[in-house]
């Protein structure tokens, strides 16, 4: 009697449990991840910039709103570096910098002329003359 109980009471605790169960992926909400429509419209995937070294600010506007989206746009940002700065030697600086406006070039052939001309309109929109 005392065999058939425990068998009885193990079918109950097993096996009903799992035939209630509700399937939730008929009204699941994955769709909703998936769907482009409710993505927010300022959301960007964060972009990895390069990095073009300088050591003076006069021409590139470091720090303008207007001039950095402009950067952003073409994917590169200014860094200011010091000339005495240590591990990076006028070289390596040159160097660097010649193997990021080769990869700029093949994005867009004409992203320095067109950065020189945003950065124009962006002096006068701001007021920015002095760099």
């Amino acid at each position: 009697m005392f065999k058939w109980c425990g068998v009885l009471l193990c079918f109950f605790c097993f096996c009903v449990p799992v035939s209630a169960q509700i399937d939730f992926k008929k009204n699941s909400t994955e769709k909703l991840a998936v769907n482009p429509d409710l993505i927010p419209e300022q959301y960007h995937k964060p972009k990895r910039l390069l990095s073009i070294f300088t050591s003076d600010t006069k021409s590139i506007l470091y720090g303008n709103p207007c001039m950095d989206a402009v950067t952003v746009r073409f994917g590169y940002e200014y860094v200011v570096m010091p000339n005495n700065a240590q591990g990076y030697s006028g070289a390596n600086k040159a160097v660097h910098n010649f193997g990021v406006k080769f990869l700029l070039f093949f994005r867009n052939p004409f992203w320095k002329v067109i950065s020189k001309k945003k950065a124009i309109d962006c002096r006068q929109k701001t007021g920015d003359y002095n760099g």
